[in-house]
């Protein structure tokens, strides 16, 4: 099978459409997270998963960006030029797409910044909990090593060797 094909059945429609470099760096980022954490506290890695808890995901920067572009340029064509609200549309239209698609124009951006989706996010929250003891195939192997591989398969990701 292609890795073009792996791509396609990818369920995070975000990450369709984000490079196989981003990706590794955002993958890798996650994974030396929960490295970090991984001889910590169950304290600390609460504070961590709260922290987690409350990070925007890329698709709320994506909300924020139309909301912006679409009150401003409604505000617009309503006090200056009614051809501002032909923005308005384009803005809306680009966020019907990343509903449909899972693209947006800012998204390479946003990507590039390390912004993650919710899901990415909640695979770290997965292997933090893993991690602190919440499910047992993490527990029944005392190495470190082995609780952090097992972290990370837990929520899907492979470790890097």
């Amino acid at each position: 099978m292609s890795p073009f094909a792996n791509r396609l059945a990818e369920p995070d429609r975000v990450r369709r459409f984000t490079s196989e470099e981003q990706l590794r760096q955002i993958d890798d980022t996650t994974a030396a997270n929960i490295g970090h954490y991984a001889s910590r506290s169950p304290a600390e890695i609460d504070e961590r998963i709260e922290q987690l808890e409350r990070e925007w995901g890329i698709e709320r920067y994506l909300q924020l960006n139309v909301a912006a572009v679409g009150l401003s340029t409604a505000a617009l064509a309503a006090t200056q030029d009614r051809r501002w609200g032909w923005l308005t549309c384009g803005g809306l239209a680009f966020f019907l797409v990343h509903a449909l698609l899972g693209f947006d124009p800012p998204l390479p951006l946003l990507r590039r910044r390390g912004i993650r989706t919710r899901s990415e996010i909640n695979q770290e929250i997965h292997a933090l909990k893993a991690l602190r003891g919440d499910f047992r195939p993490v527990d029944d192997d005392r190495s470190l090593d082995g609780k952090i591989e097992a972290a990370l398969r837990a929520v899907g990701l492979q470790p890097t060797t």
